[in-house]
């Protein structure tokens, strides 16, 4: 199962952060034994999965359903994002389109 976020990040990114984060959590929370991957574009977006305090309540304080579940199969919404990628998603693949395409392709992607 692959989730695809092809926006490219460049500074206020507050919604795309949201949304990354909430594709994470569904990917992690599924339960079909598929393989999980989030594809993005740029280094900005893991960075930021691997490495912001921001907490999951603020990164799902606008999808219900994602909220749910988030505490249905990983509990409380007061842990950071990069928490939550330590403890609960190291298993989802997160993987920067532009160093696995050709390089034509990634220029493309990344302008």
């Amino acid at each position: 199962m692959a989730e695809f976020k092809l926006a490219r990040w460049r500074g206020a990114d507050a919604m795309r952060k949201r949304q990354t984060f909430k594709d994470l959590v569904m990917l992690a929370g599924d339960r079909t034994g598929r393989r999980a991957e989030l594809f993005v574009v740029g280094s900005e977006p893991g960075r930021f999965l691997r490495t912001s305090r921001a907490t999951a309540a603020w990164a799902l304080d606008r999808p219900p359903h994602a909220r749910r579940v988030f505490e249905e199969f990983f509990g409380s919404l007061d842990v950071s994002v990069a928490q939550f990628i330590e403890r609960h998603a190291g298993h989802v693949q997160v993987t920067d389109l532009c160093d696995v395409l050709p390089p034509m392709a990634a220029t493309a992607l990344a302008r």
